[in-house]
């Protein structure tokens, strides 16, 4: 007897994902005070693997978006961006999960054949759920380290190996278990070339913290280091350029094969560590360079410390400045600045700019540059902290329909953001708040396919006071029963 095998229906996805989340609620409505401690060792194991698991599935559909083009129609010029967006992910975690994505997910080629995963065995690891996605970040980031003139077999076993421990290490311990692979694999650094050091240099400042303070990491080839260390032997030695040294004010020391006395005095009065000094001497290199005038503009914004505080800060003494660049600085540490080099830094008014020039110009001038970040703060878009020193003055009503360049037609606009501003169906439109709690500020109002109703959205990323007054508002008006009225509440 035969058996026919019927073709089975395959399974929407709407209603795999509505399913799953049925699923999950059942399981967010039991009580675990019943379950003994065995189950609820498995039950966090089984939930931390199932968790991963489900990472795949956003790893497939990040692919399968980015093969498509999808983002594209949804306004985003970048798949990072459209995490960011759509899932409001941190833009260090949204560039992670694409950096697994590619490296884990298949593909398809030219002719429509399906592709192995780049890094199979990594992939493997994370289907499974083995293996988290910052453990295979961390896996990902040895991998790439290993030097070009390795052997492809080589490297595979390398990955192997990697794998097979990541299974029972953290991110970090993964790091430190690859550094003892690289330099097995290149012991005395032989087969590394300049493909190599030059895909790996880099340089990170983290955000500031609490206290203002900022975190630098940077991987520097041979030629930068060698010009560090000659900058550091010069203005990093003891006595030289000590912003402590009250006896010297211009924090400079005398050149010992002119006047040893004063230089060896300097030196003596030095207590700053080693670390003090170093940073010391990038502060004064810093802050020569931008005083000699040479690095002009950077889209549109003076290349110098620009920095605003009110009236009241200034005679206080007191208070936190903002500058173009996003960055904070004490009121003491601003006007300290200036003492020291003038050139170096401006306090500035929106009173008195030049902010209407009509159509005479296209380009907006350094002054409506200035006064649009008074105003915004940094790009425009709804969610964007990238400071206005990254952005460029965009047009609300395009220059070539006709739109002038005054203040009340620009907003500021990022290079991942700018292109999504237009009237094409797939883009973001942009316009004035013409009243309201925001007048004055940037809106931009989203496609269809993402927003229906395409109500319009203001940027709060840089102003955290009125996310917390929203949020307070917010809170207030479910207590008393009642909704809000407020459009930008929503």
């Amino acid at each position: 007897m035969s058996v026919i095998a019927w073709p089975v229906e395959p399974i929407a996805l709407s209603d795999m994902l509505f399913a799953l989340e049925e699923t999950v609620d059942e399981l967010q409505a039991r009580s675990m005070s019943t379950a003994d401690s065995t189950e609820l060792r498995a039950a966090l194991q089984a939930v931390e693997r199932i968790g991963r698991k489900l990472g795949v599935v956003s790893h497939t559909t990040i692919t399968e978006i980015a093969s498509r083009g999808a983002h594209s129609e949804w306004g985003y010029r970048r798949i990072t961006s459209m995490l960011s967006g759509e899932l409001h992910l941190a833009s260090a975690e949204a560039s992670r999960r694409v950096r697994v994505a590619a490296a884990t997910c298949s593909t398809h080629g030219v002719t429509g054949d399906i592709l192995e995963p780049a890094h199979f065995e990594v992939a493997m690891g994370v289907y499974d759920g083995l293996i988290s996605e910052p453990t295979a970040d961390a896996v990902l980031t040895v991998l790439d380290k290993i030097p070009a003139a390795i052997d492809g077999d080589v490297r595979a076993s390398a990955e192997a190996t990697m794998v097979e421990l990541a299974r029972d290490l953290s991110p970090r311990e993964v790091s430190g278990v690859g550094d003892r692979l690289l330099a097995h694999l290149d012991p005395d650094g032989s087969l590394t070339g300049d493909g190599d050091r030059a895909r790996q240099r880099g340089l990170s400042v983290s955000a500031q913290d609490a206290a203002l303070m900022s975190k630098l990491t940077a991987t520097l080839d041979p030629a930068t280091r060698a010009m560090l260390d000659v900058l550091l032997d010069a203005w990093a030695a003891p006595g030289m350029n000590n912003p402590g040294d009250f006896e010297s004010p211009s924090g400079s020391r005398t050149d010992p094969d002119t006047d040893r006395d004063r230089a060896d005095a300097a030196a003596a009065r030095d207590t700053r560590s080693a670390p003090q000094r170093r940073h010391d001497a990038l502060s004064a290199m810093l802050a020569r360079v931008i005083a000699t005038g040479t690095l002009g503009s950077h889209n549109g914004s003076p290349a110098q410390v620009v920095a605003t505080m009110t009236y009241d800060q200034l005679l206080e003494m007191a208070g936190i400045a903002d500058t173009t660049t996003g960055s904070q600085m004490p009121v003491e540490d601003v006007v300290e600045l200036a003492r020291r080099n003038s050139t170096l830094f401006a306090i500035l008014d929106p009173v008195g700019l030049p902010l209407y020039l009509g159509r005479t110009k296209r380009l907006a001038t350094m002054a409506q540059r200035i006064a649009d970040w008074l105003r915004s703060r940094g790009c425009t878009f709804p969610g964007c902290r990238v400071a206005v020193t990254r952005t460029q003055a965009h047009h609300l009503r395009e220059w070539l329909a006709g739109g002038p360049t005054d203040l009340t037609n620009l907003g500021a606009a990022c290079s991942d953001h700018h292109p999504m501003a237009g009237d094409e169906p797939h883009q973001w439109r942009t316009e004035l708040v013409t009243e309201g709690r925001y007048r004055g500020r940037v809106a931009w109002v989203p496609p269809a396919a993402i927003d229906p109703t395409r109500t319009p959205r203001v940027n709060h990323a840089n102003h955290p006071d009125e996310l917390l007054a929203q949020a307070w508002e917010r809170v207030c008006d479910r207590g008393a029963g009642r909704l809000t009225g407020d459009p930008w509440l929503s």
